[in-house]
């Protein structure tokens, strides 16, 4: 099949530029893992509250991107996120701290292109568990410490946000939606 013409028009308006250490996903281990599509790793983060200045002046350059590059169908460009190439690493978050909120069982995090035949790759000290039936956590870890930390999507589900909202409390931490371009998860008094 022929490729369309004119130019070819991007679905996200960001990406993370750090991927994920992985490992081969040999004989397709983790076959009841949580798979993320390689454009989604980040794309809704826990960071640091120390960093919340930081990322509003981020959030206002990728704004000013999205304007510029946006086409009615699509975006010309992707923003690729260079900041906090860590991740969480730096703030020492120690791993079982995620279960001070209620979720499922810890599977292994895969990662790759959905809906090919490749059964993607493990990610290296990745792991994921649901939160809510609309819900992931997932990140990795290194030696008992977060390296990474994030959500397949928001929940809005009441449980859910307020465990969330909790965890952030308890860790000072935020969760940011870089595609949708705002801090959704700010408690009051901790991200202002």
């Amino acid at each position: 099949m022929p490729l369309p013409e004119g130019p070819i028009l991007f679905s996200l308006p960001t990406i993370c530029d750090a991927s994920p250490g992985t490992i081969p996903n040999i004989n397709n281990r983790g076959a009841y893992g949580f798979r993320l599509h390689e454009d989604d790793w980040r794309q809704v983060e826990f960071i640091s509250a120390a960093a919340v200045p930081q990322v509003d002046c981020e959030i206002a350059q990728l704004e000013a991107f999205k304007r510029t590059n946006w086409t009615g169908a699509g975006f010309r460009s992707v923003h690729v996120r260079k900041e906090r190439p860590d991740g969480l690493y730096p703030n020492r978050v120690p791993y079982r701290m995620i279960d001070s909120i209620s979720h499922g069982p810890i599977q292994p995090l895969i990662i790759g292109v959905i809906g090919t035949p490749q059964p993607g790759q493990l990610v290296k000290g990745g792991f994921a568990c649901r939160l809510s039936p609309s819900a992931f956590l997932y990140g990795r870890q290194s030696e008992g410490i977060i390296i990474d930390l994030g959500l397949d999507r928001f929940s809005k589900e009441a449980d859910a946000e307020q465990s969330l909202l909790a965890l952030c409390r308890k860790n000072n931490l935020c969760v940011v939606d870089w595609c949708a371009g705002n801090i959704i998860a700010r408690p009051a008094g901790l991200c202002s």
